[in-house]
């Protein structure tokens, strides 16, 4: 996608492909397709940065997290119980809700273990890099951006 702003000035966004096909999924799993960004019922962004926080039943209900596609490491080698994953860098901003499992993530930026559980909100921002290693079988519903 290319913009211009002006004569002179042209810049160009790059999305990726998981990014591109994520709103497609949300519909066909029942949500919204999105019309406005000042909409009160819908996926949105939490945090700027790194974030896991227990979800409450409110935001959960706002953010229509029942109607997120889902993804799990139950089918996926690379993300097998006891594997760690090091210096993995987020391709995009996603926003996750855990459904089941326990996952620790060590932030590159802090080198502080975080354990992430059941009912979790877990904000990872565009570039964050980090270890993960899955410490129990993960299943999360996710948002993409």
């Amino acid at each position: 996608i290319i913009f211009s702003l002006g004569r002179t000035r042209q810049f160009q966004l790059h999305y990726h492909p998981a990014v591109d096909g994520w709103e497609q999924k949300y519909i066909d799993s029942g949500g919204s397709k999105s019309t406005s960004a000042s909409e009160e019922v819908g996926p949105r962004i939490l945090s700027e940065e790194f974030d896991v926080h227990a979800a409450t039943d409110a935001e959960r209900s706002t953010l229509d997290v029942s109607h997120w596609p889902t993804w799990t490491t139950n089918d996926k080698e690379k993300w097998a119980v006891g594997n760690q994953v090091l210096d993995k860098e987020m391709p995009y901003g996603e926003l996750s809700y855990v459904l089941s499992g326990r996952l620790e993530i060590i932030p590159q930026s802090t080198g502080v273990p975080v354990i992430v559980e059941k009912g979790d909100f877990v904000t990872f921002p565009k570039g964050f890099v980090a270890s993960w290693k899955v410490l129990e079988e993960l299943t999360w519903h996710y948002y993409l951006y």
